[in-house]
């Protein structure tokens, strides 16, 4: 028994030895880098590489998720404000997560695109009706964004000649459902840190305010498409010229806005619609007693049975693209037009899918032809009477 002894001791004493040498080994290793990193450099290290990892441990999956695609937003001071320092810590945050393969970082045009569209110069108030929106016009207008996480936070004076830094990790994909809304419930990680800085001075200009945080006026409108997939070639009446940008919807004036045309056609085989890089499809709006109301009533007045698209969207233009094919002779027919959608307007679209029967194309000559309308009124309602 006692050379086995003998042999487990001096094992011992080997696996002691190994760990005294490495951790002199690594001591010393950190005591020759840290003399060329200042406490300011050491904490920002510190801050990142805690970052990093909190943000792989969470979103990052070899199999599912082999890439985490992130939008990083300049730090605030709590008011929405964004200084010096604010902008350094997030252009550092993506310098790091640049040089990992695991992450991909959205081009900071795209994060500014996103701000406009949401009237803000920097993300700040976080909160779950917030990211809802975000959430919401992101999907609708960009809706191959791929973003997993927003990278936001604040910075403020620490204690003493330091600053106090606040990272949030906030899951996009979350969902945020009726109950997420009334308890504020958010899928968000909080990373905190202290950035000791050298002098006053360096505190001092690391506050200062380069963007003043406000929420601008945000241009947008309504953009509601409609269409008549029936075959059916709708006419306008001369009732579309009361719809104006200036004033309200008229429908008092107005029995009708389209008729079908007495040309005899035939349901398309095929139909497409687009909008930008967002293919569409027909909205089912049965169980929603608000919107059943609007839309029959717009379906009566349009001579349309279906509802493409309804959503507040950013003032701008927008690429719209329809296509369709003949049953008969298997031909495709394609139109691609710019529609405006304009600040506090609602802007109606109206397309028309015509394809003429085989007696019509040999009575009229005609072929299957796709038609868009455009009409517009001032607000945001269909009725705005009743507001």
């Amino acid at each position: 028994m006692l050379p086995k002894r003998k042999e487990a001791r001096s094992l011992i004493l080997l696996i002691f030895c190994y760990f005294i040498l490495g951790s002199a080994q690594i001591w010393a290793e950190e005591k020759s880098v840290s003399p060329n990193l200042s406490e300011q450099e050491l904490a920002t290290a510190r801050f990142l590489s805690t970052l990093e990892t909190k943000l792989a441990n969470k979103f990052y999956n070899y199999r599912q998720r082999p890439v985490v695609r992130v939008a990083v937003f300049d730090f605030n001071d709590g008011a929405g404000n964004v200084g010096k320092s604010g902008k350094e810590i997030a252009q550092k945050i993506i310098r790091r997560l640049w040089s990992q393969k695991q992450f991909a970082v959205v081009s900071q045009e795209k994060v500014e695109q996103y701000l406009r569209w949401m009237g803000m110069t920097t993300l700040f108030k976080i909160n779950a009706s917030m990211i809802y929106r975000w959430q919401r016009r992101i999907n609708t207008v960009d809706p191959g964004h791929g973003i997993h996480v927003l990278i936001g936070g604040e910075v403020q004076k620490g204690v003493g000649r330091s600053l106090r830094v606040s990272a949030s990790l906030i899951n996009f994909g979350a969902k945020i459902g009726p109950r997420e809304l009334e308890n504020n419930i958010l899928d968000m990680t909080t990373i905190n840190a202290e950035i000791p800085l050298p002098t006053e001075q360096a505190l001092k200009e690391a506050l200062e305010i380069v963007t003043r945080g406000e929420i601008r006026p945000l241009g947008e409108g309504r953009l509601l498409i409609l269409a008549n997939n029936k075959g059916h070639n709708l006419i306008e009446t001369d009732f579309i010229k009361a719809f104006t940008k200036e004033r309200p919807f008229p429908w008092a004036e107005v029995p009708l806005l389209f008729v079908a045309g007495k040309e005899e056609g035939i349901m398309p085989e095929q139909i497409k619609v687009g909008l930008g890089n967002l293919s569409l499809s027909p909205l089912n709006w049965e169980n929603d007693p608000g919107k059943h109301l609007e839309y029959s009533f717009l379906h009566g007045k349009c001579a349309t049975n279906l509802v493409f698209f309804d959503e507040l969207m950013p003032a701008q233009s927008y690429r719209l693209l329809t296509a369709l094919v003949d049953p008969k002779s298997y031909e495709t027919r394609s139109l691609m037009k710019e529609i405006t959608v304009y600040p506090g307007v609602t802007t109606l679209v109206v397309l028309s899918f015509y394809v003429p029967s085989e007696k019509e194309k040999i009575r009229s000559k005609q072929t299957a032809q796709i038609n868009l309308f455009q009409i517009w009124g001032k607000g945001l309602e269909i009725f705005p009477e009743k507001r």
